[in-house]
C-alpha cells in the first residue's frame, strides 16, 4: 500500500534543516508515493531551491500566509492522494524504517485511524539524542491519557485520510490543532494508538519551550479547553481542573518550567 507524506512549511524554516528532513524521506525503506508540502505563505527562493532539487515526488500547496498550522494542514490533507498519510515536520528526521513499520501497522489493523510513536529529541546532533518523548501504548491507556494531555506525538503520526476528513479535518485551533483533532476523533469513537519503538528524531531547543508559556499561550489554552468543553470532547469538570493545574505552569519562570517539563513529560533516551 502506498502513502503520502504531509509536511507543513513556514517561510522562515532553515533550508539546511528542510533538506535534511527531505533526505530522511528519501532514505525510507518504503518510499512515499507523494510528498505534499503545504506552505504557510510563499516560501523563500532558498526553500524553493531545496524543494526543486529533491528527488522526492513533491507537490507544493501554497496558501496566503499567516493562517496558522491548522488551516495549512487541512489544505495539505485535501491535496494528499493516498489513503494513508504520514505527518512529517520540516525540521525533524524520520528513521529509515519509520514509514514501512507504520504502514504495516495500519494494514494489520484496518480500524486504526491514527498511530504515532515515541520521539527521540536532539539539540545539535541527531546522533546524540537528549530525551525521549514517550506516549501511551494501548487504546485504553491512550484514552485515559487524552483527558490530561496530548496522547500522540504529532510529528510521528500516520493517519487515514478519509476518516480524518470525515471527522472534520484539522481546524484553526492555534497551538492545539493536533490535540483538538485527537479528542474529536476519540469522542466520535475512533481507534487511536501508539507504537513502542521511536521512529522520529525531533529537533528541540529553548524556542520550543518558549512557545508554550506566557500569557498569550494561556489565552490560547483557555480557548482550546473551553472549546473542548462546548464540543463535549472533554467534560466541564475536567476542563476546570486542567485550567487550574496548567495556568500556573504556563506562567512560571522559564527555567523552572523547563525543569518541570523535563521531569514530567520527558525521559532519558535509551542506551
Amino acid at each position: 500500500m502506498g502513502y503520502s507524506v504531509l509536511m507543513p512549511l513556514a517561510p522562515w524554516e532553515p533550508p539546511v534543516q528542510v533538506a535534511a528532513a527531505l533526505q530522511s524521506l528519501i532514505d525510507q525503506s518504503l518510499p512515499p508515493e507523494q510528498v505534499v508540502v503545504s506552505c504557510d505563505g510563499a516560501p523563500s527562493q532558498a526553500l524553493v531551491a531545496v524543494l526543486d532539487a529533491t528527488s522526492l515526488p513533491v507537490e507544493m500547496v501554497l496558501g496566503p500566509g499567516g493562517e496558522g498550522v491548522g488551516p495549512v494542514l487541512a489544505r495539505g490533507l485535501h491535496a494528499c492522494t493516498q489513503e494513508l498519510v504520514v505527518r512529517a515536520d520540516a525540521d525533524d528526521l524520520s528513521l529509515p524504517e519509520r514509514c514501512e513499520i507504520q504502514v504495516a501497522a495500519m494494514q494489520a489493523k484496518p480500524l486504526l485511524v491514527v498511530l504515532s510513536t515515541p520521539i527521540l529529541e536532539f539539540i545539535h546532533s541527531p546522533q546524540a539524542p537528549c530525551g525521549l518523548r514517550a506516549v501511551p501504548v494501548g487504546a485504553a491507556l491512550l484514552q485515559r491519557r487524552s483527558r490530561w494531555s496530548n496522547p500522540l506525538n504529532h510529528p510521528a503520526v500516520i493517519l487515514r485520510r478519509q476518516e480524518v476528513l470525515a471527522a472534520g479535518n484539522y481546524r484553526d485551533c492555534s497551538g492545539f490543532e493536533d490535540y483538538e483533532l485527537w479528542l474529536r476523533l476519540l469522542h466520535q469513537g475512533a481507534l487511536l494508538d501508539n507504537l513502542k519503538q521511536p521512529l522520529v528524531l525531533a529537533r528541540v531547543g529553548d524556542d520550543h519551550l518558549a512557545r508554550r508559556r506566557g500569557a498569550a499561550y494561556v489565552r490560547k489554552e483557555w480557548r482550546f479547553l473551553v472549546g473542548c468543553g462546548r464540543a463535549g470532547s472533554l467534560s466541564w469538570p475536567r476542563v476546570a481542573l486542567l485550567l487550574i493545574l496548567r495556568t500556573p505552569i504556563r506562567l512560571m519562570p522559564a527555567a523552572l518550567q523547563r525543569r518541570l517539563t523535563q521531569r514530567m513529560l520527558r525521559l532519558r533516551p535509551p542506551g
